[in-house]
């Protein structure tokens, strides 16, 4: 890496990978006509999830509703009558055509990294944000 690009702070780099990973998830998810948020949405119901959403993927930006909306209507979900959320037969199918490309794109993040760096970069990365979430609790340190 040169030396300027060494220099550049951790926003910098935390940006720019959520970009690629934007557009590198949305290029996988393309063929099925699906965006990352919809990825997001069918991975969290297929991992169990079935209240709030909004709340799930509150630190993504975009519209869940609208993404719910879109996959009821493709009747990759469907709703129950206590407002839940599940994944109809066709939406786990939808997910796993998904998750088999978006795991292409998994691998490829973590190319050239051994298990342990992957683990330590995720480590340092969750370190930080509890770092910064501590701060702004305590705006006077």
């Amino acid at each position: 890496m040169p030396d300027m690009e060494a220099q550049r702070p951790i926003g910098w780099w935390v940006r720019r990978l959520d970009a690629l990973l934007e557009q590198a998830v949305d290029s996988a998810v393309a063929g099925e006509e699906l965006t990352r948020r919809h990825w997001q949405v069918l991975h969290s119901l297929a991992e169990g999830a079935s209240g709030d959403l909004r709340a799930t993927l509150a630190d993504f930006p975009g519209d869940v509703g609208a993404v719910v909306t879109d996959l009821v209507e493709r009747g990759w979900v469907e709703r129950s009558t206590d407002d839940g959320l599940t994944l109809t037969a066709e939406g786990r199918a939808g997910h796993d055509r998904v998750a088999a490309a978006v795991g292409r794109v998994r691998k490829h993040v973590a190319d050239g990294l051994s298990a342990q760096e992957y683990e330590h970069a995720i480590l340092v990365l969750g370190r930080m944000v509890e770092n910064v979430q501590r701060a702004l609790e305590r705006p006077e340190d």
